[in-house]
Formats: C-alpha cells, sequence, structure tokens
C-alpha cells in the first residue's frame, strides 16, 4: 500500500514538471471543433482519457473474477464445513475404535482368567478321579446301566403296555 502511494506521488510530481515546462499554446481540432489549450493540458487530458477508457474496459474482467472469487470462497467456506465434518467424524470413530479396542483387551483379559479357571478345573478334576481310583478298587464287573438311555426304554416299555391295555378294552361290535 505504502509503495502505491510513493509511486502515485512521483507520477503526480513528473506530471506537474511536465505541465510547467511544457505551456505553449496548441490547437486541437476534432471534425467541427476547434481548441486552443497549453500542449501540457492537451497532453494531460489525453492520459486522463486513455485511463478512463482503460478502466472501462477492464470493468467486465474484474467483475467476473469478483464472481469467480466469491464462488471459491463460497466452495471454500463449504469445503471447510466438510472437512470439520469429517474431522468430527474421524475424532467420533477414533473413539469408538478406542472403546472396541478396550473392551477387546477387557475380553482377552477375561478369556485368559477363564482358561486358567478352567485349567485350574480341570487339575482338580483329573486329581479327584486320580484319589477316586485309589479308594475305589478296579473291577472286572461293569455297573448297570443307568442314565437317560435306561430311563427312555422304562418309558418305551410303559407306552407299550398302556397301548395293549387300550386294545384290549376296545368294543369287537363296531365291526
Amino acid at each position: 500500500m505504502q509503495i502505491f502511494l510513493i509511486l502515485a506521488l512521483v507520477i503526480a510530481i513528473i506530471a506537474v514538471l511536465f505541465a510547467l515546462q511544457n505551456v505553449t499554446i496548441v490547437t486541437i481540432s476534432f471534425f467541427i471543433w476547434n481548441a486552443q489549450v497549453s500542449l501540457a493540458v492537451a497532453l494531460l487530458i489525453a492520459l486522463g482519457l486513455g485511463v478512463i477508457i482503460s478502466a472501462l474496459v477492464s470493468i467486465p474482467e474484474r467483475v467476473k473474477s469478483g464472481w469467480k472469487s466469491s464462488r471459491k470462497n463460497k466452495n471454500l467456506s463449504s469445503l471447510e464445513m466438510e472437512l470439520e465434518n469429517q474431522k468430527t467424524r474421524i475424532e467420533l470413530i477414533t473413539a469408538e475404535r478406542d472403546d472396541y479396542i478396550n473392551k477387546l483387551h477387557t475380553s482377552e483379559k477375561e478369556v485368559a482368567d477363564l482358561e486358567l479357571k478352567l485349567a485350574n478345573f480341570a487339575a482338580a478334576l483329573q486329581e479327584t478321579e486320580e484319589k477316586l481310583n485309589l479308594i475305589t478298587p478296579q473291577s472286572d464287573v461293569t455297573p448297570p446301566e443307568t442314565g437317560p438311555a435306561l430311563e427312555n426304554t422304562r418309558v418305551e416299555e410303559e407306552y407299550t403296555n398302556e397301548d395293549e391295555e387300550i386294545e384290549e378294552d376296545e368294543p369287537d361290535d363296531l365291526v
């Protein structure tokens, strides 16, 4: 900004010096119009008209660039909002992942504890079986079959006996 101000001041000083040195009167003709002005004034008017014309020609480009800049700023702000949303989402997913990792570590510890307990129970069971084998003598006689299989055969026998009784109770005169 200061460079622009210094440059404008230098140009103004040069223009004043130019005007003081070129005071000669010249005649300017344009179609039917004639004017007599100082050479410096004529050149400064021509310079001013050139600046105005170049400014008018550059206005459409400035408007276009302003619109582009506005669109880019809007796009930038929407992308920044999306970036913030993604960062928030990443933080939530990271927190959720960390929670799952903690749960996994806790589960792994529980599994290790349960495996240790299972190993202790298996050792205690084996020890108990060994003690029972020492207490009870080994014999060649197999114990009678008990358990669910024997109970199922007893229940089946009861049902077949009941079916036979029902068949005997049916009257024969229906035939």
